[in-house]
């Protein structure tokens, strides 16, 4: 036996044992080696995943959509809406509108709700910062820019006409309006009571031609039905939403 504790050999040569522990120290090494190699290939590829989410209306998820690169997914994440803080917006400038008059005093309202449509055009957020009296002064002056002779009423709680608009056209024929607004938050909707209520007035003795309701928010659906099925004509009303108003902002001329 040699001094390697049963390792050696006859005439000194490796035995079996040793031969075996050098076969082991060969594989370990071959596995670190080839366990180098492939931690070398991981880092060398580039993983890209990215994730892309819609929402609209608020709090409501329409689209949901993951790709990657350098890797494959089995399965989508799962989406929950975890702040519920409001969202920061900057400060809005300050512009003084009048409590109350009738929009063809041009003396005052043209250094006001021209500047407050401006602002509105270039960030369509600054219409949830304005009063519910400057909303009615901004479809009242849209109206105007039309040609339609435009009279805002005072603040009344019947409801059912803001805004008077008469329009005149080349043959002399008059066709008049009552434009009933609704400042609302976007979640908040218009529901069936107010559109009822507006619908009343119009039916009334004296009442317009056409009724509308324009709200910076959306209609329930009830709403919208009453508006279609119910009313005596469909010319008797109409019923404009945030997207209606904004398209009215856009193509407001100065």
């Amino acid at each position: 036996m040699g001094t390697n504790g049963g390792l050696a050999g006859p005439a000194g040569r490796p035995g079996p044992g040793w031969c075996g522990a050098a076969a082991g120290w060969a594989a370990q090494g071959r596995g670190q080696a080839e366990e180098k190699q492939h931690e070398a290939d991981l880092s060398a590829v580039e993983v890209s995943i990215e994730l892309e989410v819609m929402e609209y209306p608020q709090d409501v998820i329409t689209k949901l959509s993951m790709n990657a690169t350098g890797a494959e997914i089995d399965e989508l994440v799962e989406v929950e809406f975890v702040d519920e803080s409001p969202i920061w917006l900057p400060p809005a400038k300050e512009i003084h509108v009048p409590e109350s008059r009738i929009i063809s005093d041009f003396s005052e309202i043209n250094n006001t709700i021209p500047k407050l449509i401006k602002l509105i055009q270039e960030d369509s957020s600054y219409i949830y910062r304005i009063s519910t009296r400057e909303f009615e002064e901004i479809v009242a002056e849209i109206f105007r820019a039309q040609g339609y002779q435009v009279t805002l009423t005072k603040r009344t709680r019947d409801g059912g006409k803001d805004i008077i608009a008469i329009n005149k056209n080349k043959l002399g024929l008059e066709t008049c309006y009552f434009i009933e607004c609704k400042r609302h938050a976007f979640d908040s909707k218009v529901d069936v009571g107010i559109v009822r209520e507006v619908y009343g007035i119009h039916s009334a003795r004296n009442g317009p031609n056409k009724s509308i309701i324009a709200t910076t928010s959306t209609f329930t659906p009830d709403a919208i039905k009453f508006a279609n099925n119910e009313v005596r004509s469909r010319w008797d009303m109409e019923l404009k939403d945030i997207q209606d108003i904004l398209q009215w902002i856009r193509y407001y001329k100065f």
